[in-house]
Order: structure tokens, then sequence, then C-alpha cells
């Protein structure tokens, strides 16, 4: 059993910034720590270990602590993630061998803490289609049984022939900033992102109801996936759902073989990438009973939603950003809107 807690990442660029320095100060860290310390009693064990604070970026703060358990982790999300300690409890409820259990929730300040489940898929893992296969069919699991179920109030809602209007109000809030903010647009980027909401316009015309609305997950990254192999075979625990909307979940699949492309350096070939669809795709028809070829084309439809759910998302942060952290992080929700700016061709 591990009882030591890792490394603790470097602080990143946005270091200086309120909420890192927040999350740093000797106030807040004993504040947590005799939350935690309380937590950890009341489920029969105790803090054994020195506790680091693991990564602290403006978004959110992860801080370790070794107990007589093993390995728990504390998590705090800027507030416009602040609704994902809720939402794990409530998916604890639902889904509780598909996703991290939390020893304990604070839903008023958004605290969470949770026990390690041990190794994330790892690069190996991704570059094997078999583990690829079975993510994606634990992940069509995990939507379908979630499906019409999860009621919580606060997630933004985004449908899918509403995301070239989402797009025009950012880019239309953007290009109004001062011309020296982090985030203002100039005029050759709002037309490029106008022509981009229009291509959005006319491919989600034409997506199906055979998929109701409901959780979007947003972030299905393989380091947010711990990779269970106690019992010999792979079993996906899904965790970080700070970054989730209310869309259409088809996109969460995108996102995951985006980020497996990333990892491998490379593009999936295009017959690795179909059998992974129609891997998670039976999983979805055989729930729904809906025809394969109208999923097979909502799928290839919402493509394009990934990057807009991901800007969304991160717009949501701003609101609660200093300049520091303007200044420092503006580039990761102007490279999603690049994203969606690149479906103007």
């Amino acid at each position: 059993m591990i009882r030591h807690a890792p490394t603790a990442r470097p602080l990143g660029p946005d270091a200086r910034g309120q909420w890192v320095q927040r999350w740093t100060s000797p106030e807040w860290t004993r504040a947590v720590d005799a939350w935690v310390g309380e937590r950890v009693a009341e489920c029969g064990g105790q803090v054994c270990g020195a506790p680091v604070t693991y990564r602290a970026r403006f978004w959110s703060v992860v801080r370790c602590y070794p107990t007589s358990e093993g390995l728990t982790w504390f998590k705090e999300n800027n507030p416009g993630h602040r609704f994902e300690a809720d939402l794990v409890a409530a998916l604890a409820q639902l889904v509780p061998d598909d996703v991290i259990v939390p020893h304990a929730v604070d839903r008023v300040r958004g605290w969470l803490l949770a026990p390690d489940h041990g190794a994330t898929l790892t690069h190996h893992d991704v570059e094997d289609q078999p583990t690829l296969h079975i993510v994606v069919r634990a992940l069509a699991h995990l939507q379908c049984s979630l499906l019409g179920r999860v009621d919580l109030p606060g997630i933004t809602t985004i449908e899918p022939t509403t995301a070239g209007n989402h797009v025009r109000a950012i880019t239309n809030e953007w290009a109004a900033l001062r011309p020296t903010h982090p985030l203002h647009l100039d005029a050759g980027l709002v037309r490029r992102a106008e022509r981009a909401a229009d291509v959005l316009d006319r491919r989600t015309a034409y997506i199906s109801e055979a998929v109701p609305l409901d959780l979007e997950i947003n972030d299905v990254y393989p380091a947010n996936i711990f990779a269970d192999r106690t019992t010999g075979t792979l079993r996906p625990r899904f965790f970080d759902f700070g970054n989730a909307i209310w869309g259409h979940p088809f996109a969460s699949l995108h996102g995951f073989l985006d980020a497996v492309e990333e990892w491998n350096g490379a593009p999936l070939s295009r017959v690795r990438k179909d059998a992974l669809f129609d891997a998670y795709l039976t999983v979805w028809r055989d729930h729904i009973g809906a025809d394969p070829r109208v999923l097979r084309r909502d799928l290839t439809a919402t493509e394009a939603l990934v990057g807009v759910h991901r800007l969304v998302s991160w717009v949501r942060l701003v609101p609660y950003a200093d300049s520091v952290e303007l200044r420092t992080r503006a580039g990761i929700p102007r490279q999603y809107l690049g994203q969606v700016v690149g479906l103007a061709g």
C-alpha cells in the first residue's frame, strides 16, 4: 500500500495569481488539513504522512494525503467549476463501479475527498487497440447508465444547434474588449469565427433526437481514467468532471480519441477509428434501440462540437480570473477558439 505522497508538480505561470496564492497560503492549508483529518477519521483511518499540494493551477488545486488506508486525494475547483464535487457525489450514487466514490464532499465549498485507485491509463495503453476498445465501451456504458438520471442544476447547457450561437456570443464579447486585453480578437479572427459558426449551424442542423442531451464529460483524458486491473482484466474508472456540460454525449468520445492521438503523436488510422466507433455505438444501439445508421451520422456530426464545448467550459472560469491569470492562461481558451475556427477551413 502506497503511503507516501507523490512529488508535487512545479507551479505554473499563474503561480502569482489569486487562486494559486490562496491555495498555497498557510491559512487555507491549515483549514483543509483539519477538514481532511476529520473526514479520514470518520472513515476509520488517520493521516499518517506529510501531505503534498500535488498540483495548483488557477482552475483547481489537488492535494494528496498519505493515510493508514492508502493515499487520499483532495480537490477544490475555481468557482466556475465548483459544481464538480456535487456532481461526483451524485454520480457515485448512480454508477459507483464506474467513477470515483468520494469519502466526503463539502457542497458549499466545493471540496472533494476521494480515495486513490492506483494507476491511470498509460501511453502503452492508448497505443493498444484492444485496450481502447474496452475504454470506449466503458465510456458508452457509463453514459447510457446515466441517461436521464442526473439532475444537477447549474451546469451549462449547449444544444447542438446552438453551438454556432455560443461561438458568435463569445467572439463578439472578446472582440469588444480593449485591444490590450489577453482575450481581445482582431477583425480577421472575428470574421473567421463567424464563418466557423455558420459551418456549425450547417453541421448540427440534422443531428437527430435519438440521443437526448445529457451529461457530456468534456474531459475524457487518458490520465483521467483509472486502470483497475485487480480482477485480471481492465475495468476503467472515470474521474475529473469539472469541465462537464449538459450537451450531446457523443462529443465525449471524440475528445477522448483526440487525446489518444495527442498521446500517440499520430492520428488513428481510419480502420482503427471506425472499429472504435462501432464498439462505442453498439452499446448505445443496444441501450436505446436506435437505427445504427442514424447513430453513426450523429457521431460524425458531433465531432465539430468538441472545441465549442471546451471553449464554453473555459469561459466559465474567466469571471474569476485576475490579471495575472488572464495574461498567463488566455492561450488555453484562445486555443479552443482556434480549434473551432479551423472548421472554417
